[in-house]
Order: structure tokens, then C-alpha cells, then sequence
């Protein structure tokens, strides 16, 4: 269901304030409907880590393999879509799935960048542990140098074919441009998207387009080339769908793949995959437009973005309600990791702290929401840690498969956890650590701790999140045994995980939130 350009709800931009557009009475009613018929459905990012808000689940029969359709959103933050405190941008479809199902409000990915964030959720495992550690673009260094997810690994769609699932990818790969790597040798039986890390949204010469080049001098991505064009099929044939904006068209191709395999007696695996918000920053006058009161330029484009993914989760969701199997159907949703931060000005520093690339919460924490009517409570917020890296075993369980005995999974089924039933008792959690490594950046969180520390001494920082979610005080100097005991887990950890698999490209210095980092890519 698309939302309309209206005016917006709130006046004049500031970093942490975009505006709100009115979307189109019908998703206002529906949403209404559901939101009241919901408890507490906006998940407060400033509650106690850990702390959390039951609503009974239903009680329902077990239900056959459900379909599933997973999507991932690129570089969208924890404050910029309206279904988390900060709501920087209205995002009425969002809110809409997540008053249905369960809004998560310490979802993590296991990194604040790209291709490794993917590896982890599309594998269910630390990409550290098979040395997925940085990115391994640009598109013509991971083509010369054969980067990918190794051949070793299985993926989601891999494991969900082999127990009688119609799988496909629309979007963005991002693990693997040559022929080894292709999805379609991964697992998947269908594919449409682009497989390095960004691509061009449409031809600038279109009536409308708006875009903008931060700091780049000029538009990165503005044409598509060799190595960043659209395709689809085992042929890898060229999709010359240029005129169109390509968040569109992957709404287009995804409600076409819901709408086509609803019918096939097997279930169906959907992996969408919008390369939205993501740079190049562009949009179209339709998305533009809802935006009259923005008046710095970039973030009116990006809080177009944002709309526009939101009308693509808008499709799905209406592609889904069409097909009769809205009630036999897990939605899971997320980013893959935090805003680009690196966009001067672009991204909020509240209620979480930094974006992409950094591992404050802004950048690993992220929003992730899930639905499955009648086998998920309805309208629940959750507050236990969870991670991307459950989305992989917590499928398997739904689609009554079982995980290989011949390798580490690090995520775990949350099925039993959103029910009341994880591990026999109320307290318990799905994880009490977590932790990230993209050397030299090493952090961890254990209960409401975190460390995040640079291995060559440059920084050491500890936040008790409980009492201070935006990571402003350090408390590693005082607190000592703790930052001993976060140090010790850590390397329990990072023991015996490989080195990195090829090096970062880049370390760039920015700023985030006030303060300048070098960080890997």
C-alpha cells in the first residue's frame, strides 16, 4: 500500500529531527486498528536492557512450514524509521508489521558494515570464523582477487532448499561477485539484484531524480558499470531497468515472487534485499516530495529513501495479505547495520550514539522486527539481546529443519524465548554475551556492559548501558574489575578465530557524534 506525499508534522531539520510525512488515510486506519489493539507497540530504546514486556501469545496448533520472507535494509538506523524512540522519519508500513508480531529493542548484527553483517545472518555464524572480517569491494577488487562468502559455508536459502523450499533473492548479494559466489550456486533458485555493494538507482536524466554527492566530489555509482549491474537468472542477463527507481522495481519483483509461489504446494524463502538507504544518495519526486519542510537537501533525499523503502515493506506486506497466507507466513525485518555516519550531519546521535562502521550501539544495534500471526505474540516488545545471527536457526525451526552437527552456530532459536519457554524459566535470555571484532576494533557486551576497545591502545571505552545508553561516560578507569572481566570474555571469544580472510580497504577518520575515529571498512 503506497503512502502519499502530504505535508510533513514537524518544521525545519536538525541532526536527530528529520520530519514526518502523512501517509494515505487507509494505512493510518489500519495502523490505528492494529496499534490500539496492541500493547505498548513503540519499543523504548531508553528502558533497562534486558527488561521486558510480555504479552501472552495466542494459542494456536502448530502450523505447517511456514513461508518466509527475510528483509534486510541498508544503512537505515536505529532512531530513523518511526517504529523506535526517535522516529526521525514516519515509516506507517513498518509500524504496521511490527504491531503485528514482536519489535526487538536490543537487535544487534554481528557488524556495523556491510558484507560482513550479511555473511553472519545469511549463515547464522560469526563471519570471523571463517575470516569474513571487512568488506572485500570495491567491485573490482573483490572480482580480481575472488573474495566471497567461502564455498564451505552454507547459507539460509541452502539449508531451506534441502528441506523442500522454493527459494529466491531480490536485491543486494554482497558476498561474492564471481561465478563460485553467484546466489544461484548458494542456495538460490531464483535471483534478480546486483552482487557487489552498491549500484545506481536510476538514470539522473529522469524527470525528477534528485540527488547528492557528500564530500565525494562526484556521484559515486552514477551510472552502472561492468561490475554493478542489475541481473538476473543463472545467465546472468542484464536488466535494463534504468528508467525505473530500484526500490521500486525490487518491490515490483518481490510481490511477484510472493504472488507466483503462493500458488506451489512447497513454501517459499524470500531473501529482499533493497539496496535503500544506501548511497548513491538519490531519489524520485514521488518520495522527494513528502518532504517539503527538510530543508538541508541531503537529509530531505535520505528521509525520501527511507519513505520509499517503507513503501516497499508496504507491498510486501499487501503482496502477502493478497495471497491467503498472511497467517502461514514469518516476516522478520531488519538493517544491516546502522546509519552511515560518515555522512557529515546525516544521522542522529540519539537515543543510541555513532552509526556505520563504529561500534557504539548506533552501529550494530539495529531495527529488527518480526511477525508470524498466531505463532508469535502480537504487539510485543522485547528486551533480551538478540542477534542476526538467530534469524538463521530460529527458520530452520519454524520450516522443521535441523541444524548440521559438523559446525558452530552462533545463533539461536528464538521461537521458545518470544513464547515464555526458552531454557524452562522466565529469566532466561537468548544471549548473555555478544561481541564484534574488526581488527584492531574489538568489543563485547555482557548483560548491561560493554567494552569496545582499540587493540593498538588508542581508545578504551566502558558504558553500563542501563544507565547510559548513549555511551557518554567511560568508565573503564574506575571500573576496573568489570573492565577486566569484559576483557577476559573477549578473548575467551576471539581465541581461536582466524585471522581475516584479505584486509580492509580503507581507514578512514571521521567524526562520530563529536568525536573523531579511524575505522576499518
Amino acid at each position: 500500500m503506497r503512502a502519499a506525499p502530504a505535508t510533513a508534522n514537524r518544521h525545519g531539520f536538525r541532526p536527530g529531527d528529520l520530519t514526518r510525512p502523512m501517509s494515505r488515510l487507509a494505512v493510518l486506519l489500519v495502523g490505528l486498528f492494529l496499534m490500539t489493539a496492541c500493547a505498548d507497540p513503540v519499543g523504548r530504546a531508553d528502558a533497562a536492557p534486558g527488561e521486558d514486556e510480555k504479552v501472552p501469545a495466542d494459542t494456536a496448533s502448530p502450523a505447517p512450514r511456514p513461508n518466509v520472507v527475510l528483509i534486510v535494509a541498508d544503512d537505515v538506523g536505529y532512531a530513523d524509521i518511526s517504529t523506535y524512540e526517535g522516529g526521525r522519519i514516519s515509516t506507517p508500513n513498518l509500524e504496521r508489521l511490527a504491531a503485528s508480531g514482536v519489535r526487538f529493542t536490543d537487535g544487534y548484527v554481528s557488524a556495523p558494515v556491510c558484507a560482513p553483517s550479511r555473511a553472519g545472518l545469511i549463515t547464522g555464524r560469526y563471519q570471523d570464523r571463517f575470516g569474513f572480517e571487512f568488506n572485500h569491494g570495491p567491485a573490482k577488487r573483490d572480482v580480481a582477487k575472488n573474495y566471497g562468502l567461502p564455498t564451505t559455508e552454507i547459507t539460509l536459502a541452502s539449508a531451506l532448499r534441502e528441506v523442500g523450499y522454493h527459494t529466491g533473492l531480490v536485491g543486494k548479494w554482497h558476498l561474492g561477485a564471481n561465478a563460485d559466489y553467484y546466489p544461484m550456486k548458494r542456495g538460490f533458485d531464483e535471483f534478480v539484484g546486483f552482487l557487489t555493494g552498491a549500484t545506481a538507482y536510476i538514470d539522473l536524466d529522469v524527470p525528477g531524480v534528485r540527488g547528492i554527492a557528500p564530500d565525494f566530489g562526484e556521484m559515486p555509482h552514477q551510472t552502472r558499470t561492468e561490475h554493478t549491474q542489475v541481473i538476473e537468472g543463472p545467465d546472468r542477463t542484464v536488466v535494463h531497468n534504468e528508467k525505473e527507481y530500484l526500490t521500486d522495481y525490487f518491490a515490483r519483483r518481490a510481490t511477484e515472487f510472493i504472488t507466483r509461489n503462493a500458488a506451489r504446494d512447497e513454501p517459499y524463502f524470500l531473501y529482499l534485499a533493497p539496496n535503500a538507504a544506501h548511497d548513491p544518495l538519490v531519489v524520485t519526486a514521488e518520495y522527494y516530495d513528502r518532504f517539503p519542510e527538510i530543508e538541508n537537501e541531503m537529509s530531505r533525499i535520505y528521509a525520501a529513501m527511507v519513505s520509499s523503502l517503507d513503501d516497499l515493506v508496504g507491498d510486501v506486506l499487501d503482496a502477502v495479505e493478497a495471497s491467503g497466507e498472511a497467517d502461514n507466513t514469518l516476516i522478520v525485518f531488519l538493517t544491516d547495520n546502522g546509519c552511515a555516519s560518515y555522512y557529515a550531519g546525516l544521522c542522529a546521535c540519539e537515543p543510541l550514539r555513532g552509526g556505520k562502521l563504529s561500534h557504539y550501539e548506533g552501529g550494530v544495534r539495529v531495527p529488527f522486527l518480526m511477525t508470524w500471526p498466531g505463532q508469535l505474540p502480537e504487539g510485543r516488545v522485547y528486551r533480551n539481546m538478540v542477534s542476526s545471527l538467530d534469524i538463521f536457526p530460529t527458520v530452520m525451526a519454524a520450516a522443521g529443519g535441523e541444524l548440521r552437527d559438523d559446525r558452530v552456530y552462533d545463533g539461536v532459536d528464538l521461537g521458545p524465548f518470544l513464547a515464555g519457554e526458552g531454557a524452562g524459566a522466565d529469566d532466561a535470555k537468548p544471549h548473555d554475551m555478544l561481541a564484534w571484532r574488526r581488527s584492531p576494533m574489538a568489543s563485547i557486551r555482557v548483560g548491561d556492559w560493554k567494552l569496545w576497545k582499540h587493540e593498538d591502545g588508542d581508545f578504551d571505552l566502558l558504558f553500563n548501558l542501563a544507565d547510559d545508553l548513549n555511551e557518554t561516560e567511560n568508565l573503564a578507569a574506575q571500573q576496573t574489575d568489570k573492565h577486566r572481566e569484559l576483557e577476559r570474555r573477549f578473548n575467551e571469544w576471539s581465541d581461536d578465530l582466524p585471522p581475516p580472510a584479505w584486509p580492509t580497504r580503507d581507514e578512514p577518520t571521521f567524526d562520530v557524534c563529536g568525536r573523531d575515529f579511524t575505522l576499518p571498512i
